[in-house]
């Protein structure tokens, strides 16, 4: 049996959650090699390899692949941060900023 690509091994969702993002990134960046475009155009092609999950009432997950583009295109990105380390910082800003939000309109 030939193994094409590193197996990694996690012990916590969230540790589950790095990893599948640092391989769909690594798929992205061979994608982009032979093909233009943004992070969301290749998950649309790459929707029969990916599992994609669709939230009834939309969510966090649709704006990923808008923050991988981001990341990509280094808008905001502070020298040496990973991609997770970008995704939590734009998320933990959302979050306060929700809140302050929520507080002055409540």
């Amino acid at each position: 049996m030939t193994i094409d690509k590193p197996l990694y091994a996690s012990e916590s969702g969230s540790e589950e959650a790095e990893l599948e993002i640092q391989s769909l990134l690594e798929e992205y960046k061979e994608w982009k090699k032979k093909n233009e475009g943004s992070f969301n155009d290749f998950m649309k092609n790459a929707s029969d390899k990916v599992r994609i999950i669709k939230l009834k009432h939309g969510g966090a997950v649709e704006d990923y692949g808008d923050l991988i583009d981001a990341y990509e295109k280094g808008i905001d990105v502070i020298e040496g941060e990973t991609l997770t380390e970008y995704i939590n910082r734009i998320r933990a800003g959302e979050k306060k900023w929700e809140k302050k939000f929520l507080l002055k309109n409540n």
